[in-house]
């Protein structure tokens, strides 16, 4: 258990306040606003202060002195800075300190400030993998590649449906793949050799770095032509952050009602499009040329706009809409549709967070936007009490599940026999309750 400091209540700030908080860790928010700090009192076990999170005396209330690490990711970037430097002056051990503007980033080791979150990037990383393969949600990468998670939503070709995972063989090699986990009328599983899967269901599925058209196939997504036009709705930095990276493979197009963000853009970027217009008007976004080959990316700081924004596209017919948002609430205005793929700020801090309040043997810690279920990477110690057993003789915790293990250079989905030796780094799957205890077993 660590003892966590949380500036800014926030999205973020709620959001890792209360994750931490249910993971039995000493958490402490500071946060401004009287509402907010109200409201976080009566969801989460754990003390939230009305105060400066920049004021020493507020840092010195929430025991700054003792802690752990503090995580500042208020609005203000300024501030979180200055909270994270005055913290770590007081004797708080680690800092986090959300930063977008790449300006103040060279000031951050003169702060003493350990990480930034910025998670802008972190977005823009995970929509040029989103727009790499069609139909699939997320997309992420164990043990440096080798291993990658693929979540999809199983149509009515998949293979999977209606078989027990221990009875399909056929697909691409059974030890080049494994589905993990899946959600069910918003209910989170553990996957194992008695799970039927079903049409609709939410379904996470490891594969080899060589095997992702191995898990699209296992989907159910029938192959689509390359995407060639990427239109973004919103003229944030997130947008155009993401429209730098892609102008050389795609034909970029921003659209948005903001004038003065549109030109920001526009005489920033010569090489990209820049349209000043209302993007939730069906005739606009029609008039960019929309096709089968379209992606609508919605980028926009506004939640309701990008959630309309892609409604829209998706009654157009565009084959690959990837929406941004923040707000719990608005994500089921967009079960009923065929919008799948979203992207959080929310998700994207608490990625880069999790790592360092778990054990030093955890790698990489990752939560998913549309599951509870939780991945991580773990390197085995020394000392670890299943060094040389096999995966059928130790006791797994309830609902955990070994997804692969790097060894060296090569990489393997586990079976009952697999025996464990130092420094095996393992990709597990499990729910919250029962993280506790794989860090016991393996770390």
């Amino acid at each position: 258990m660590k003892k966590i400091i949380i500036v800014g209540a926030g999205e973020v700030g709620s959001f890792l306040a209360t994750k931490l908080s249910s993971e039995q860790h000493n958490v402490v928010v500071i946060e401004k606003n009287s509402l907010k700090v109200e409201e976080l009192n009566n969801t989460i076990d754990a003390l939230v202060i009305q105060g400066n999170g920049g004021s020493p005396s507020s840092l010195a209330q929430a025991g700054a002195e003792t802690a752990d690490l503090i995580i500042a990711v208020t609005d203000d970037e300024n501030a979180n800075m200055l909270s994270c430097y005055i913290a770590k002056n007081m004797g708080t051990q680690k800092s986090f300190a959300r930063v977008q503007d790449s300006s103040l980033k060279n000031e951050l080791e003169e702060l003493n400030i350990d990480q930034i979150i910025d998670p802008s990037e972190s977005a823009c990383d995970e929509i040029e993998k989103l727009l790499s393969r069609v139909g699939i949600y997320d997309i992420h990468e164990f043990s440096n590649g080798r291993l990658i998670s693929i979540g999809g939503v199983l149509t009515q070709n998949s293979p999977l449906i209606g078989n027990k995972l221990a009875n399909i063989h056929e697909f691409g090699g059974r030890d080049n793949w494994l589905v993990t986990a899946f959600v069910r009328d918003n209910v989170s599983y553990i996957a194992n050799g008695e799970t039927e899967l079903k049409t609709d269901d939410h379904v996470k599925i490891v594969v080899k770095s060589g095997d992702i058209m191995t898990a699209t196939t296992l989907i159910g997504i029938e192959s689509k032509q390359e995407l060639k036009k990427v239109i973004i709705v919103g003229a944030s930095r997130s947008s155009e952050l993401l429209a730098e990276r892609l102008y050389k493979n795609y034909e970029v197009m921003v659209i948005d009602d903001n004038e003065d963000d549109c030109t920001r853009i526009a005489e920033r970027n010569s090489n990209i499009i820049v349209v000043y217009n209302d993007p939730k008007d069906p005739n606009n976004l029609t008039n960019l040329g929309l096709d089968k080959n379209t992606a609508v990316v919605a980028l926009s700081k506004d939640d309701s706009k990008n959630i309309v924004c892609s409604l829209v596209a998706d009654a157009l017919g565009v084959p690959e809409i990837i929406t941004r948002v923040n707000k719990i609430d608005y994500l089921e205005l967009l079960k009923n549709s065929s919008i799948q793929a979203t992207i959080s700020t929310r998700i994207t801090a608490a990625n880069a967070i999790l790592q360092d309040v778990r054990s030093d043997q955890v790698k990489s810690a990752l939560t998913f936007e549309d599951s509870e279920v939780e991945a991580l990477e773990i390197i085995i110690s020394e000392d670890c009490q299943v060094l040389d057993k096999s995966l059928s003789e130790i006791q797994l915790p309830k609902n955990c599940l070994i997804a692969g293990v790097t060894r060296r250079e090569n990489t393997y989905i586990p079976s009952g026999t697999w025996k464990f030796a130092e420094r095996d780094r393992l990709v597990v799957f499990a729910l919250p309750t029962s993280i506790e205890e794989i860090e016991e077993m393996f770390c």
